[in-house]
C-alpha cells in the first residue's frame, strides 16, 4: 500500500507537539534534558527513515523528545500519537518478586553487566544510529534529518548541523560496538566482526538502525521504580526502519529487545511487557484495543475530530504495537524464531495477555513509585489481570459485550470499525500493555522479543484503525520471511542543480550515483525509472507536489498499478502509482517554468524540487506493491544570474564542433547541458577494442568500447562506456556540463547496396547507390535484391542476408563476371546436372556469380565458396516455375518485398584450414572440388552432418529478383524471360531494363556501415564562462533590491512576523559586502555585512541596529563592495500595529 495522500517529508516536530506532564513524578519534570553526553556524543536520536519519527535515549526512555514532549510522531512532521513507551521485566528470584524496566519513572541505567558482574558505563556505552550508504549521503538528503535532531525547522536548520549529524553517522558506523552485542551482518557465521572482510553493521537489510544497551543493575534507580532490588538483567535494543515513507514498510518501527540474565539466580514465572502511553493527538481522547488474531494493540481516537491533526488537515492516526516474536520454550517437534533464525526443538510464546489502565480511572497508574505495591499491580497486569496489589487473590478482567460477563486475559478484543465485540468506552488518556509469559530466565540465558510500532492513517479515525492492521499484515509478512528479502526502493538519486537568470537545471548524471541507483535489483525489484517533482515547500508531501516529468526504461513497462489504501473507502484500491512512457532514462532536465503556478521562473525567487528512483517488480513475493519509489529529498533552489563579474560563453542545447580522425563511420556529438561549469578544456574521445565492463544498470557490455580525457588536464574522467545506437540515445555520460554520445552502427548494417561495370579494378558505380528496396528502379539492370525476410538488417533468427551474424564490418560482392563451382545448401555437394544432353546428371553446373568478403579498412578480400538451394533438384540455379492446373505460371521463390519471382536462394561459406585458418575459394582447385564432391572436405566446413568443422553459412537466403528485359513497346515482361531479356542477369551481353546490352558484367556490392576503431579519434573543446573587470563594473550597476516599494508584504514571506527586502547581484566572488541603510534625515538604521560572500542575495529584515521595526519611510541603502559602490533607494511601507497590551 501506497501512502501517498498522508506521508509527510520534513515537517517539523516543533516544541508545542507535547502531551500531558509525566505521571505521578515531580522529579522527572524537574530534569533538563540535554541531547549530548558527557563524551559529545548524542544522548537522544530517532528513527525516521520513513513516514514515523520515533525518539529514543541512550537509558531505555522511549518515545520521548529531548525536550520533554510526545516522542512518536505520525505520520512523521505531524502531530504526535506516542506520548511515552518501554518495556517491562517481572518475575521472582526464590519467593522475591521483582519488576524492572521503563514507564514514567525509569529503572535502567546506561550500560552493561561486565563479566565481574559490575556495572559497565561510559565511553563506548551510548547510543549508536547508523544509515545504509551513510557516504554517500548529501546535505539535501540530511536536511530534514538533522532538523527533526535539533528539534529546529527545516529552513532553521544551519549546515553546521547537517554536518554534524553526517560526522555522527560515519563514527557510530566506524565504532558499531559489535563487542558488546551491537548487530552485523557476519557473513562467515564466525560470531566475530570482520569488516576487513566486508562484515558491516545492521540488520535485517534496514535504512536506518539504532542500538543501545540498559540495566537494571544500579540498584538505586531499579528501586526508585517499583521499590525492587535489581534483577540482573541486561536489555540491548535494536530499532530499525526502511526508506519507504510511501509505502507500507515506511510506517513501521520495528525493533528487537534481547534480554539476558546476567544475574545470580533463574527468574522464575517470568514475563515480559511492552507497554505504552499513546496519545493521538490530543491525550485526553483516546481508545485502545487489541486484535488477537494479529497479535496486535492498539489505539486510536475516542473521537471524529482532533485538534492536534486537525492542524495538518488530518483525521486523528492509530497506532499499533505488534508482538512477532516472544521468549522460546523447548518444545519438541516445534521451531522457534531466535536471533532472526529458526531454531529447532524451541517454540515463541505468544502474547498471553493484554491490559490497559486510564489516568484518574479506576484502574490508573500502577503507584506509588519506589514501593512494592507498584511492582504487585505491574505484575497483575502482566499476568493477565487488572492492576491490583493482591497476586493471591487477582481482579480478572471482563467481557460483557455478549451480554454475558466472561472472564479474559484480553479485554476490549472487538472490532471498533465494525462496531462490534468489546469495545473501548468513555474517551480518556489511556495505557496499554501486551505481554508474553510465564518463562524462566535462567542465570546465562539470552531471550529475543520482537514486536514493531506501526502508524495507520485514514480520512476518519475508524479507517486509520483499518491502515494499521492492513500494515501489520505486512510486518508480520517481513517477519515471517525473516528479513531474508526485503523489498526496497532504489538508491536514492544524488542530485544538483544549478539556477540561472530563469531556468533551473536539475542533474543526477554522476556515474557513480548513476550505477548505485540504475543496478539495484533488490528482492525481484529492478530499476524502472526517475520522477522530476516540484514542491511548494521543503516541508510539502508527495501529494503537494507536482510530477514534471517521468524517464523510464523503455521495456514495455508504464503505467504501473498498486493496490492503495484509500480512506474515504476504507479499504485498498487497485489504481494506477507510476506512470511511465517508455521513452527512455535521462538523468537530466531543464525546469523553465513554475509548474506550481503555470508562470516563469523568476530570478531571486526560491523554488524546491525532488527527483526520485522507483523500481518494479511484476510479482513480488512478499508484498503487494509492484513499485517502490524513493522518499523525496527537497532540492532547494534560487534563481540567479551568472557569478558577479562573469559571463557564460554558450547556453544550454549548444552542440560542440567534433574533429574526426579515423577509418570509422561513428558519430560523436557533444552537446552543451550546463554553461556554469564549462572548462575550456580539450576531450578526447577513443576506442578500446575487445574489451568489457559493468554498465551503469549492472549489465555487462563488452565489444569496442569508448572513453573520454581531459587532454587540457590528463584526466580520465570516463574510463569505458559502450557506445549508443543511434544519437538520440540519452544513455550517455554527462561530464564537465557537455553530454557525449557516441554512437556507432551496429555490425552488419547494410547501408546500401551499390551496382558497379566491371570487378575488381577500375570500378565505374552505375546510376548511383541503391537501396535494392526503396530504389529498385535504380538499378540499371533492373536487379533487386531481397531476403526470405523481407527486410535489412532483421534480427539474427530471421532469413536475412547475415542471419548468423559473420559480416561485422565486411562487405559482400557478388561479381557477375565471373562464374563459380557451387555447393548445395541442403546436401553440400557440388551442384551437377546433364548438360550435354547424354542422360548424365554429373556434369559440373557453373554458377554465373563469384561471391567475396571483402574485410573493413584495407583489410583482405576473401572469395567465398558459393552455393544456393537447389530447390527443384536440376543443379542449375534457375528460377524455378510451374505451370499449375489453370494454365498459370507459378513461382518457387518470390521477393517478400515486391513479390517478384526470384532465383534460388543463394548460401556462401567461408573455408578454413585444418588448423583454423580463413581460405578462399580458389579456381585452380575446381578439379579437386568436384572431386571432393563435399563441401566439408574443400572449404572443411559444414553446416550439417559430415566431415570438418561446424560453421553456419556466412550469406544467408539472399533472393535475386529483376524486371526482365523490355518489350517492343517499352512495357517490361511478367513471367518467363522473352525477347531482349533472356538472361535477365547483369552480366556482359545481356540488357539492361532499358534494352541496352552491357558492355561489360555487372558487380554489386552490399556495404555495411563500418563502425569505430582504435583508430579513430574525436575531439572537442568547451568554453568557460569568462570574468572581465568590464563585467564586474556592469553587474555592480546591477545592485537591486526588492521588492521596492516594500508595501506590507513580501511574496517570499511565509508568516506574518517574517518580514524583509531582498538586496540582489551583489559580488558572490568571495569578496567583502558592507551594507549602510539611513534614514532620509541621514541616520544609520542597520549595518549588514557579507564578509567573504559567495552569495548573491542577501536580506535585510526591516529591523534597525536595536532589533525594532523600522518606521515607515524612504531609506537610503549605501552598498560599498571590493569592486566599487552602489546607491539604492528604498520604499518602506510597514503594515499596522497594535498594540495589545500596555
Amino acid at each position: 500500500m501506497k501512502y501517498l495522500k498522508y506521508m509527510t517529508v520534513g515537517m517539523l516536530i516543533v516544541s508545542s507537539v507535547f502531551a500531558k506532564d509525566l505521571q505521578g513524578t515531580s522529579s522527572w519534570n524537574n530534569i533538563r534534558f540535554s541531547p549530548k553526553l558527557a563524551t559529545d556524543d548524542p544522548a537522544y536520536s530517532l528513527i525516521n527513515i520513513g513516514n514515523f519519527g520515533y525518539w529514543q535515549k541512550y537509558d531505555a526512555t522511549s518515545a520521548h523528545t529531548p525536550s520533554g514532549n510526545s516522542g512518536g510522531i505520525y505520520p512523521r512532521g505531524t502531530a504526535a500519537n506516542i506520548y511515552l513507551d518501554g518495556v517491562l521485566v517481572g518475575g521472582y528470584t526464590g519467593d522475591v518478586l521483582h519488576v524492572s524496566g521503563t514507564i514514567y519513572a525509569n529503572g535502567l541505567v546506561s550500560g552493561y553487566i561486565g563479566s565481574d558482574g559490575t556495572l559497565q558505563s561510559g565511553g563506548a556505552v551510548r547510543l549508536y544510529r547508523i544509515r545504509k550508504g551513510w557516504e554517500t549521503l548529501t546535505f539535501d538528503q540530511v536536511r530534514v534529518d538533522a532538523a527533526e535532531i535539533y528539534e529546529t525547522s527545516v529552513s532553521g536548520v544551519t549546515d553546521a548541523q547537517i554536518q554534524l549529524v553526517l560526522d555522527q553517522y560515519e563514527a557510530d558506523w566506524n565504532n558499531w560496538p559489535t563487542d558488546i552485542g551491537a548487530p552485523f551482518y557476519d557473513l562467515d557465521g564466525d560470531g566475530i566482526y570482520e569488516p576487513d572482510d566486508g562484515e558491516t553493521p545492521g540488520i535485517a537489510d534496514a535504512d536506518q538502525v539504532i542500538w543501545y544497551v540498559a540495566t537494571d543493575a544500579d540498584v538505586g534507580t531499579t528501586s526508585s521504580l517499583y521499590g525492587c532490588t535489581p534483577i540482573g538483567v541486561e536489555i540491548q535494543y535494536t530499532l530499525w526502519g526502511y526508506n519507504q515513507p510511501g509505502a507500507a514498510l515506511g510506517q513501521i518501527i520495528f525493533k528487537n529487545v534481547r534480554l539476558l540474565n546476567k544475574g545470580s539466580a533463574d527468574l522464575t514465572d517470568a514475563y515480559v511487557s511492552l507497554w505504552s502511553d499513546p496519545d493521538v493527538g490530543d491525550y485526553t481522547n483516546d481508545f485502545v484495543g487489541v486484535d488477537t488474531t494479529l497479535s496486535l494493540m492498539f489505539s486510536y481516537n475516542g473521537v471524529a475530530d482532533d485538534d492536534d491533526y486537525a492542524a495538518y488537515g488530518l483525521a486523528p492516526a492509530a497506532v499499533g504495537y505488534d508482538f512477532f516474536a516472544g521468549p522460546i520454550v523447548e518444545s519438541a517437534g516445534d521451531t522457534a524464531i531466535f536471533n532472526l533464525k529458526k531454531r529447532p526443538g524451541y517454540r515463541n510464546l505468544p502474547a498471553s495477555s493484554f491490559g490497559y489502565f486510564i489516568a484518574g480511572g479506576v484502574y490508573s497508574d500502577p503507584g506509588p513509585y519506589g514501593d512494592t505495591e507498584a511492582a504487585r499491580e505491574y505484575y497483575n497486569l502482566m499476568r493477565g489481570f487488572a492492576p491490583t496489589d493482591d497476586l493471591d487473590n487477582p481482579t480478572a478482567w471482563i467481557d460483557s459485550s455478549s451480554g454475558t460477563e466472561v472472564v479474559t486475559k484480553f479485554p476490549l478484543a472487538g472490532d471498533p470499525v465494525a462496531g462490534t465485540g468489546d469495545l473501548d468506552a468513555g474517551p480518556a488518556d489511556r495505557r496499554m500493555l501486551i505481554n508474553a509469559g510465564p518463562f524462566t530466565l535462567a542465570v546465562g540465558d539470552t531471550q529475543d522479543i520482537v514486536t514493531a510500532v506501526i502508524g495507520g492513517i485514514g480520512d476518519t479515525y475508524l479507517t486509520s484503525v483499518t491502515d494499521v492492521k492492513n500494515t501489520d499484515l505486512v510486518a508480520q509478512t517481513l517477519f515471517d520471511d525473516l528479513f531474508s528479502s526485503v523489498p526496497s526502493a532504489p538508491p536514492a538519486p544524488v542530485v544538483t542543480a544549478t539556477p540561472f537568470d530563469d531556468q533551473v537545471l536539475l542533474d543526477w548524471s554522476g556515474l557513480e550515483g548513476v550505477a548505485a541507483t540504475e543496478s539495484s535489483n533488490i528482492s525481484g525489484y529492478a530499476f524502472q525509472g526517475y520522477n522530476v517533482y516540484q514542491l511548494p515547500s521543503a516541508t510539502a508531501t508527495k501529494s503537494e507536489a507536482v510530477r514534471i516529468g517521468t524517464f523510464d526504461v523503455n521495456d514495455g513497462v508504464q503505467t504501473i498499478y498498486g493496490n492503495v489504501f484509500i480512506p474515504e473507502y476504507g479499504t485498498t484500491v487497485n489504481i494506477p502509482v507510476q506512470y511511465g512512457l517508455d521513452k527512455g532514462v535521462k538523468r537530466q532536465i531543464i525546469v523553465s517554468e513554475d509548474w506550481l503556478t503555470g508562470g516563469p521562473l523568476y530570478v531571486g525567487s526560491e523554488y524546491y524540487f525532488a527527483v526520485t528512483a522507483y523500481n518494479y517488480n511484476a510479482s513480488p513475493p512478499l508484498i503487494e506493491d509492484q513499485a517502490l519509489e524513493t522518499a523525496l529529498t527537497p532540492v532547494y533552489v534560487q534563481l540567479k544570474p551568472p557569478d558577479f563579474g562573469t559571463r557564460y560563453t554558450a547556453t544550454a542545447g549548444d552542440g560542440l564542433e567534433i574533429i574526426h580522425t579515423g577509418p570509422g563511420q561513428g558519430e560523436v556529438s557533444a552537446t552543451v547541458t550546463n554553461p556554469a561549469t564549462l572548462t575550456g578544456d580539450e576531450y578526447r574521445v577513443s576506442f578500446l577494442a575487445d574489451t568489457s565492463y559493468v554498465h551503469v544498470n549492472g549489465d555487462t557490455v563488452s565489444g569496442t568500447l569508448w572513453r573520454l580525457t581531459n587532454a587540457t588536464k590528463n584526466t580520465t574522467p570516463v574510463s569505458f562506456f559502450k557506445q549508443a545506437a543511434n544519437q538520440s540515445d540519452s544513455d550517455q555520460p554527462i561530464v564537465d556540463g557537455v553530454q557525449v554520445i557516441v554512437s556507432g552502427p551496429a555490425p552488419a548494417t547494410i547501408i546500401e547496396i551499390d551496382e558497379y561495370a566491371s570487378w575488381p579494378s577500375n570500378a565505374t558505380l552505375v546510376d548511383g547507390s541503391t537501396d535494392s528496396h526503396l530504389a529498385p528502379s535504380l538499378s540499371q539492370t533492373g536487379c533487386i535484391w531481397d531476403n526470405r525476410a523481407g527486410a535489412v538488417n532483421l534480427p539474427s533468427y530471421s532469413r536475412d542476408y547475415d542471419r548468423f551474424d559473420f559480416w561485422g564490418f565486411d562487405d559482400v560482392v557478388f561479381d557477375f563476371g565471373d562464374s563459380s563451382v557451387t555447393w548445395d545448401y541442403i546436401h553440400e555437394g557440388v551442384h551437377m546436372g546433364d548438360t550435354n544432353g547424354d542422360g548424365d546428371s554429373t556434369d559440373v553446373i557453373y554458377t554465373p556469380f563469384a561471391a567475396y568478403r571483402v574485410k573493413p579498412f584495407g583489410g583482405d578480400t576473401i572469395r567465398l565458396f558459393a552455393g544456393f538451394w537447389d530447390t527443384n533438384g536440376d543443379g542449375a540455379w534457375t528460377v524455378n516455375v510451374e505451370v499449375d492446373e489453370a494454365g498459370e505460371e507459378v513461382f518457387d521463390w518470390t521477393a517478400p518485398t515486391y513479390g517478384q519471382e526470384c532465383w534460388e536462394p543463394i548460401y556462401c561459406w567461408q573455408g578454413y584450414d585444418v588448423d583454423g585458418n580463413e581460405i578462399a575459394y580458389d579456381p585452380a582447385n575446381e578439379e579437386q572440388y568436384i572431386t571432393d564432391n563435399w563441401l566439408g572436405t574443400s572449404a572443411n566446413t559444414t553446416w550439417g552432418g559430415g566431415t570438418g568443422a561446424f560453421h553456419y553459412p556466412f550469406v544467408t537466403a539472399t533472393l535475386l529478383s529483376a524486371y526482365y528485359g523490355p518489350n517492343s513497346d517499352g512495357s517490361y515482361v511478367v513471367g518467363q524471360a522473352t525477347d531482349g531479356g533472356a538472361a535477365a542477369l547483369p552480366r556482359a551481353g545481356h540488357y539492361d531494363k532499358y534494352g541496352v546490352q552491357l558492355a561489360v558484367s555487372h558487380y554489386f556490392k552490399f556495404q555495411t556501415a563500418k563502425g569505430n576503431t582504435v583508430d579513430d579519434v574525436f575531439t572537442y573543446t568547451s568554453s568557460a564562462p569568462e570574468g572581465s573587470n568590464d563585467y564586474k563594473k556592469a553587474d555592480l550597476e546591477m545592485i537591486n533590491v526588492f521588492p521596492n516599494p516594500y508595501y506590507a508584504s513580501n511574496s517570499q514571506e511565509t508568516n506574518r512576523f517574517d518580514h524583509f527586502v531582498t538586496f540582489n547581484h551583489l559580488p558572490d566572488d568571495g569578496t567583502n559586502t558592507t551594507i549602510k541603510i539611513y534614514s532620509i534625515d541621514g541616520v544609520m538604521v542597520r549595518k549588514l555585512d557579507a564578509a567573504a560572500n559567495e552569495n548573491q542575495y542577501l536580506r535585510w529584515d526591516l529591523r534597525n541596529s536595536s532589533n525594532l521595526p523600522v518606521a515607515s519611510g524612504p531609506y537610503i541603502a549605501h552598498i560599498d563592495t571590493d569592486h566599487g559602490e552602489r546607491i539604492l533607494k528604498l520604499y518602506v511601507v510597514q503594515r499596522n500595529q497594535v498594540v495589545q497590551y500596555y
